[in-house]
């Protein structure tokens, strides 16, 4: 265990590299799914110069909130008894990014629900490898 003042992703080379280098030279392909804890810019890098996939969710801000404003507003219509999943497919570029990256935006609406999705935490953002890759299908 490490203190609990040490970020999540710390010492995240030393722990994928021995994983990326046991790997690498079998015909198998690659992927990476994380929290937000690991949306981190060398992070992306490392695993595009590896060839490995991957899915990791970014934290809520507002640039990623007004490009997926349009799914805020409460579905027309009679609520459904099971939740209403809408999905949107972006390019963003955060400022500490060299290159635009594909984001996934999924928004929950549940029945009975007053307030948007991102008040509820029913809300979020992932940032995917390639333009279109296995990690959807």
């Amino acid at each position: 265990m490490r203190p609990g003042n040490v970020h999540s992703a710390d010492g995240w080379r030393k722990f994928l590299s021995p994983i990326v280098d046991r790997y690498k030279y079998m015909d198998k392909k690659l992927c990476l799914r994380g929290d937000a804890a690991f949306a981190i810019p060398d992070i992306y890098e490392y695993l595009e110069d590896n060839s490995i996939l991957y899915a990791i969710r970014l934290k809520a801000n507002n640039n990623l909130y007004r490009e997926t404003d349009h799914l805020m507003t409460r579905p027309v219509g009679r609520p459904s008894k099971k939740p209403k999943v809408f999905f949107h497919n972006f390019s963003y570029r955060a400022a500490s990014w060299k290159s635009s990256r594909r984001v996934i935006a999924k928004v929950e609406w549940h029945a009975g629900e007053l307030f948007p999705p991102h008040r509820l935490h029913r809300y979020q953002h992932v940032v995917l490898s390639g333009s279109r890759g296995p990690l959807l299908q």
